[in-house]
């Protein structure tokens, strides 16, 4: 049960989840134990450059 729960969250995250929602939906009491579900992202920081251009991009317009 424990890694479908985990694979659940993985998946949700790499589709571009944002974390608080994945912190709700696992019923997390803090956001710090949804982040260890990070670290199976090895491209977590590209993806989060990648949203701050976008709204920087849209900011700027």
């Amino acid at each position: 049960m424990h890694g479908l729960r985990h694979a659940h969250a993985s998946w949700l995250l790499a589709g571009g989840a944002d974390l608080q929602v994945v912190k709700e939906r696992l019923g997390h009491g803090s956001i710090s134990t949804t982040e260890k579900y990070l670290h199976t992202l090895p491209d977590a920081d590209d993806t989060a450059v990648d949203a701050f251009s976008k709204i920087r991009s849209r900011l700027s317009r």
